[in-house]
């Protein structure tokens, strides 16, 4: 036994490679008896952590001499938890100390409500580093604020008493409790398996315990003092791996001379013994002629994350093509980790990731997300259509049936552009009716599960635990639970909840939708999710994770100053309190970085370190303690160990068989069974402007689904003008019988009456009817003007068809229909019919300008005179000029019928063309392409222009 009375013996064995194959032959050598007799099961092996334990093992296993019973493997965390002590009370989960905590910051309101559950979660692992480091704090306030003065170094200030008087009375609510928690359970655990082990028989349990650095850097006060005791009645063997400076090996040494180790007292008195960097680097060289680090490190800086991604998969690529088969990709870099994880599984390479990703990431997360921003936002549209499409929502319906009417929903909800509202989209669904019966049912039906999901978590306040059995009630009314409990990170959400609501059973704290909506938030964010189905000789893992585990290569991802750095240690307490309270410092965490990079480099015989050097065009800058190794490498060997990048990996080769043939532009033919029999003006415009947008959108019926607008936009502003309008006439067909004051104050009417559901929805939307109420005395001027010239409203919105015969075409019919919607028609008086001569009038929100600029290639307007067959004037009326104008097509009634019908013809002839086989080609002009969704489709901007073209 190698321990006394008052400190623990542990044994430094050399860091290498072989650390855990030297392990084993000393534990051989500690149990040779056992050894001899074949039977190790007696032993009791701890190790830092369960990889380590099982690589151990395995070491264990080569260096055998004969067939041997193992020992029984563990960390000691575990060991302890498993023990049975019936006198030792369960400890308070963190859940509940965080609501308790939680309840005592609101209770004395020193802080704003959101930021009360981030306070509360600092505090319990504050509360946890003093446990653990068996501090406590003292008995009254002034006592702890006389503590912080002197390790502050100021007089009694009004932010230093804050302090001193949150971390206190925090610390005595929780003492309050009568409950400790599980740190200090864990304590008393410790103490009570000493004391049983002291008490047990006298057969001999032999104790071998590997740590990851000296007893004095990583056991804590209880666990040193509980093998103390161990060792007292039990053989104890501890070993780890020796230090840098106590290593003489050449690799070591140089890690030595780079990061230099200063004692603890010279720390304390702020003087420092380290010798210059220029002076170890020469001392360096001297004692090796040799870098041991060539070949073994590499520092390659990449321009930005997917070039080091790239570089990333080429390096890994290259190891697996030398034959390695255990490579270890450490993740600093979390966002590049998952690039370059993607760009394997592209190249069926899996990984095995052992850091997870946080359960707020999975499509179980975002599933209950959607389900509770659409209860926080009152049922708005994205919110309830990312619920609706989700994988795990309306599970006992039929897939096909579902996704239809979904489909059937957002396309309702786009095309009336209802922004929010279950009871609006309820009502656009209804009046939709384009829709097939059965999706529209359907779809009701899911409206109608959704608010009665909603209704459930539209609640009083209530503890946590009635908030988490309402999610799942809704969760099943919605027909989630049974899917999210059969999906790998939906069984990891839900068996957290389950887990939550048996921890606070017994907290009564009343929490409103908001604070536990918060509290689920914070949950799910903490909570990782692993998928440990993947078994793969590339893993996945944090940096402190592979400390004594034998990777053949090793690639850190994100060696940077901001990546590669010590993390923060809390929001309370600076680094000379944290020192007084013999509390862990930055100096021990930038210590245990170091030695992580230590054992790494040790351990592993080819590491590779990436980092992007360049980020939002600022320099990124090296980790600190590899730009020393690098400095020091290169004033010691001529070398920084910076290497360029590898080749990227090329494409795998194309298969020629399967291989799409080169195309050239998109110019389809159309079958004829595929040829619409109704055209709309719209669609036949597209015809005109570019065949093959007709084809794309009428033919194949693509598009792109409208957009809901978030805020008043021209075309929305133009569609309400042309309701105000219409109710207007609709009232009052004959503006001569009004009044000037009249007239305006019914048309005033109006625009209140249309734009006021707009305004409620959106304020802003004031701004386009003020907008619209400065024109308004000039509509009513152009109007009086329209009517002396004995013109008379008649009637608006006008649906007008007509069938055009084809001559020899092929189709079954021999015809095609062009329907439209005329905005207004007015006759020659106030008793004309609609065989009468009539004025065709289109409402523009635009400039006169604007349209007559365009009114050369105008067909809309000759079109409708086609469809109405007795128009003998056709003109747009610009409303958005200080003078309300008729921008008419054309100013003899000859001139316009040659118009309408050269349209007719036109169309006649091209549908002609189509069913005869003729191509579709894209061949838009540049400004019609310019707002086109199908540009990337028809591949006009990849391939020179050719095809047919259509006749004219």
């Amino acid at each position: 036994m190698q321990q006394n009375a008052e400190r623990l013996i542990s044994t430094a064995l050399p860091a290498g490679e072989a650390f855990l194959d030297t392990l084993a032959i000393a534990l051989f050598a500690c149990c040779a008896e056992a050894v001899d007799s074949g039977d190790l099961s007696s032993v009791r092996v701890l190790a830092p952590s369960l990889p380590v334990a099982s690589e151990l093992r395995s070491a264990i296993l080569r260096a055998a001499p004969r067939p041997l019973l193992l020992p029984r493997f563990d960390t000691l965390a575990r060991w302890v938890g498993s023990a049975s002590f019936s006198a030792i009370p369960e400890p308070m989960p963190d859940s509940e100390r965080i609501v308790l905590l939680r309840e005592a910051l609101r209770e004395r309101g020193w802080f704003d409500e959101s930021a009360l559950w981030g306070i509360a979660s600092e505090m319990t692992r504050l509360f946890d580093e003093l446990t653990t480091a068996a501090l406590t704090l003292p008995d009254d306030q002034a006592g702890l604020l006389r503590q912080l003065q002197r390790a502050y170094a100021q007089h009694v200030s009004a932010p230093l008493a804050f302090e001193a008087r949150v971390v206190h009375e925090l610390w005595r609510a929780q003492a309050s409790a009568g409950r400790p928690d599980t740190t200090a359970v864990y304590r008393m655990r410790l103490a009570a398996l000493a004391k049983q082990v002291a008490l047990a028989n006298a057969s001999s349990h032999p104790l071998l315990v590997l740590l990851k650095a000296a007893p004095e850097e990583s056991l804590d006060p209880a666990e040193h003092d509980f093998l103390l005791r161990y060792g007292q009645v039990q053989p104890l063997f501890v070993f780890h791996p020796a230090p840098r400076s106590a290593c003489a090996s050449p690799l070591m040494a140089t890690l030595a001379a780079a990061w230099p180790e200063e004692s603890h007292e010279s720390a304390l008195r702020g003087s420092s013994s380290v010798t210059p960097l220029f002076d170890r680097a020469i001392e360096l060289a001297t004692k090796c002629t040799e870098s041991p680090l060539i070949g073994r490190l590499q520092l390659v800086p990449a321009t930005g994350r997917e070039q080091e991604a790239a570089f990333a998969v080429a390096q890994i690529g290259a190891w697996l093509e030398a034959g390695k088969r255990r490579i270890v990709l450490i993740s600093q870099d979390r966002l590049t980790a998952r690039r370059v994880r993607a760009l394997l599984e592209r190249e069926n390479v899996l990984v095995s990731d052992e850091t997870g990703w946080k359960l707020s990431t999975s499509r179980a997360a975002a599933a209950v997300d959607a389900l509770i921003e659409t209860v926080a936002g009152g049922a708005y549209h994205r919110d309830l259509l990312d619920l609706c499409k989700s994988p795990f929502v309306f599970s006992d319906c039929d897939v096909g049936m579902r996704k239809a009417a979904v489909f059937t929903l957002e396309t309702a909800i786009r095309t009336a552009s209802v922004k929010s509202g279950l009871s609006r989209f309820r009502r656009c669904l209804i009046e939709n009716n384009d829709a097939r019966a059965a999706a529209k049912e359907l779809g009701l039906g899911l409206l109608d599960r959704v608010e009665a999901a909603a209704t459930l978590l539209l609640a009083r306040p209530a503890p946590l635990v009635r908030w988490i059995a309402r999610l799942l009630k809704a969760l099943e009314a919605l027909g989630a639970l049974e899917p999210l409990r059969q999906d790998a990170a939906g069984k990891v959400l839900i068996d957290l909840l389950e887990l939550r609501r048996q921890e606070l059973e017994d907290s009564a704290v009343l929490f409103a939708f908001a604070a536990w909506r918060d509290w689920l938030n914070r949950e799910f964010e903490s909570t990782n999710f692993c998928d440990d189905s993947i078994s793969s000789p590339i893993v996945l893992t944090p940096l402190n994770a592979i400390r004594m585990r034998g990777f053949e290569a090793a690639l850190l991802l994100g060696g940077d100053a901001r990546q590669l750095a010590p993390t923060a240690d809390g929001l309370f307490f600076n680094q000379s309190v944290r020192r007084e309270l013999g509390l862990r410092t930055r100096d021990d965490v930038e210590r245990d970085l170091r030695r992580n990079l230590e054992m790494l480099l040790a351990t592993v015989p080819q590491v590779t370190v990436t980092w992007q050097s360049e980020q939002d065009g600022e320099a990124n800058l090296l980790a600190p303690d590899l730009a020393l190794l690098s400095t020091l490498h290169r004033l010691a060997w001529q070398d920084d160990l910076l290497r360029p990048p590898l080749p990227v990996r090329g494409d795998p080769a194309v298969d020629q068989a399967t291989a799409p043939r080169n195309s050239g532009m998109a110019a389809p033919v159309v079958p004829p069974e595929l040829i619409p029999h109704r055209v709309s003006v719209s669609a036949y415009a597209s015809l005109v402007a570019c065949p093959y947008l007709f084809f794309a959108r009428h033919v194949l019926k693509l598009g792109e689904m409208d957009e809901v607008s978030e805020a008043m936009a021209k075309r929305d502003y133009g569609a309400l003008v042309h309701r105000v309008l219409e109710r207007f006439h609709e009232r009052h067909p004959v503006l001569a019988e009004l009044a000037e004051d009249q007239a305006l104050t019914a048309m005033q009417d109006c625009v209140a009456e249309v734009f006021a559901p707009a305004v409620d929805d959106d304020f802003l939307v004031t701004g386009w009817r003020l907008r619209w109420e400065k024109r308004l005395v000039a509509y009513l001027d152009w109007q009086r003007d329209q009517e002396a010239q004995g013109w008379h409203w008649s009637q608006a919105e006008t649906r007008v068809s007509r069938i055009l015969a084809l001559d020899d075409a092929g189709c079954t019919d021999g015809r095609i229909e062009l329907y439209g919607r005329i905005d207004r028609i007015d006759l020659g008086n106030p008793g004309a019919t609609n065989t009468d001569r009539a004025f065709l009038l289109d409402y523009k929100t635009q400039a006169a300008k604007t349209i007559r600029d365009r009114l050369q290639d105008d067909i809309q307007l000759p079109t409708y005179v086609l469809l109405h067959g007795h128009a003998v004037k056709a003109a747009y009326v610009a409303l958005d000029d200080e003078r309300v104008l008729a921008v008419a097509a054309g100013d003899e009634e000859a001139a316009l019928m040659a118009a309408a019908d050269a349209q007719g013809q036109r169309l006649q002839t091209v549908v002609a063309s189509i069913y005869a086989g003729a191509r579709l080609p894209a061949q838009g002009v540049d400004n019609v392409c310019q707002w086109c969704e199908m540009r990337g489709l028809c591949r006009r901007d990849y391939v020179p222009v050719s095809g047919a073209a259509i006749p004219e």
